[in-house]
């Protein structure tokens, strides 16, 4: 997708959160680091998000996602020198969410303060990832990902609270299909912090 197109995924966007947080009565923001599944890769993520419905099992996350030295899955098959330069790039993305979160029920304390998430969502890529040959070579450019690429995304997290808004949680991401790139995950650690009024508790 071209750059022009992108201003019209950054409208989406503000659209997305306007709706979503025109009846909020609570944001709750999250940081997280990321190991991907490669050697010299990492990354972090910054999100906010809340309930929606007015139940606390149900909520949205919007977040800014960065991976740093992500190499290209089956780049041999295009081309074993390509493979064998060790060529990486940072990913950078958008990630709208849907969420359902699961709180267990006990006698115990503990088990109490646990809860599981699942999200499902689409991460708009905010790169352009590509192999530039011309002047030196009489060759179009090769590309891997292009800005405003949206791929799927899916995650599931154990958030363990210790006040009504502080946590820390644990998880792991997917990218099933990420462009031309293939396959990413991760897995992550991260807090959460909630801001204002909250509902249910």
């Amino acid at each position: 997708m071209t750059a022009k197109k992108f201003p019209h995924i950054a409208h989406i966007l503000c659209l997305f959160i306007a709706i979503l947080t025109s009846k909020s009565h609570a944001l709750e923001s999250s940081v997280q680091l990321h190991k991907v599944d490669q050697d010299k890769s990492f990354g972090y993520s910054l999100s906010i998000g809340d309930e929606f419905f007015n139940q606390k099992a149900f909520n949205w996350q919007v977040s800014y996602n960065r991976l740093e030295n992500v190499v290209i899955g089956d780049l041999d098959k295009t081309s074993g020198v390509w493979d064998e330069a060790d060529f990486d790039f940072t990913l950078q993305t958008i990630d709208l969410s849907l969420g359902y979160r699961y709180y267990p029920e006990s006698y115990n304390k503990f088990i109490n303060s646990l809860m599981v998430e699942f999200q499902l969502g689409a991460a708009i890529n905010l790169g352009e990832h590509k192999f530039v040959f011309r002047p030196d070579f009489d060759r179009d450019d090769v590309y891997f990902a292009e800005q405003g690429d949206i791929n799927p995304v899916m995650s599931i997290s154990l958030q363990k609270s210790f006040t009504k808004n502080s946590a820390i949680h644990i998880g792991f991401k997917h990218y099933p299909s990420y462009s031309d790139f293939g396959s990413i995950s991760t897995v992550f650690i991260g807090f959460n912090y909630r801001f204002g009024r909250q509902i249910g508790y």
